[in-house]
């Protein structure tokens, strides 16, 4: 933060007070962290957080009255419907989940952006990518099954992943950024379809095993050259906010080494829910699709 308040406040264009929204503020410890930025900057920024949660709002004034001493303007809404007296210059949003996009950031930051931003907003973060790998996990698998058959093994989870053998590098397969255009072109969006996703990719088994399913991760580019990740290989050293997702399959696929494994997936949308779907072929064999429709999972 204390870059994108320092890159604002050089544009020539620039007159007043910095505007800077934490969204989805929740206990507020990116208020703490706003705050700190300006004051280190010594710049003249106007921190409003915006909580939609009574119960979390109920922390943020006690912090606000007891730590920040009244400097942060708290509003009691929902980001993606408030109208403000001003916008904002700075969009700060805590809304990232295990596979990225599965809390729904995209879903609310379309309506931030519309209603919130001024054009040329600096959004944090601006870009985040979902990953996925081929897992052998009986423990998972066994642990999902216990759910119950069908709705425990078509559900995804966020899980350590202690008990677990990665069978290949986790590949890209969709990414959404929120790089201020959109608050530049005021876009309204008529549906959520622009939010919806499908890839497939090719994985080559390191070892002979069972595919129990898919193990998920994201990386996320908080401001140019500030990125952070949950993927094995990148992973940022010392963190511990986000475990991974496991995406189970009904039926595990046994493969030889070096055999190819296929992976689909979709994040679909419809009416007022979000989903995944994913199958897995692998093996001359296929785990077919998982929660078509929506109908054991969704977010909403």
């Amino acid at each position: 933060m204390v870059r994108a308040i320092g890159d604002v406040a050089a544009r020539p264009e620039h007159t007043g007070p910095i505007v800077l929204m934490v969204v989805g503020a929740g206990r507020g410890p990116l208020v703490s962290r706003a705050l700190q930025a300006s004051r280190r900057l010594d710049a003249d920024v106007h921190v409003y957080a915006l909580e939609k949660n009574p119960s979390a709002l109920v922390e943020l004034q006690r912090k606000n009255a007891e730590l920040w001493l009244g400097a942060v303007t708290l509003v009691h809404a929902d980001m993606r419907w408030w109208q403000p007296s001003e916008r904002a210059d700075i969009l700060v949003s805590e809304l990232l989940g295990s596979f990225g996009d599965n809390e729904l950031s995209p879903e609310c930051l379309d309506g931030a952006l519309d209603h919130l931003a001024a054009a040329n907003c600096v959004c944090i973060p601006r870009r985040y990518t979902a990953y996925a790998a081929p897992v052998s996990s009986a423990v998972l698998f066994r642990r999902a099954r216990e759910y119950g058959s069908s709705h425990g093994l078509e559900t995804p989870y966020v899980v350590n992943m202690h008990a677990a053998h990665v069978l290949a590098d986790a590949q890209p397969l969709w990414s959404f950024c929120h790089d201020g255009s959109a608050a530049a072109q005021r876009v309204t969006w008529a549906s959520n379809a622009h939010n919806q996703r499908a890839s497939s990719a090719m994985f080559s088994a390191s070892c002979a095993s069972m595919v129990h399913g898919l193990a998920a991760f994201f990386d996320a580019e908080l401001y140019p050259g500030v990125v952070l990740s949950i993927c094995p290989d990148t992973h940022t050293a010392e963190m511990h906010s986000w475990f991974p997702m496991y995406f189970p399959i009904k039926r595990p696929l046994t493969v030889a080494a070096g055999s190819g494994i296929s992976v689909h997936m979709w994040r679909r949308t419809g009416g007022t829910k979000t989903w995944y779907e994913w199958s897995v072929d692998a093996g001359g064999d296929s785990s077919g699709i998982h929660n078509i429709n929506g109908h054991e999972y969704w977010i909403g």
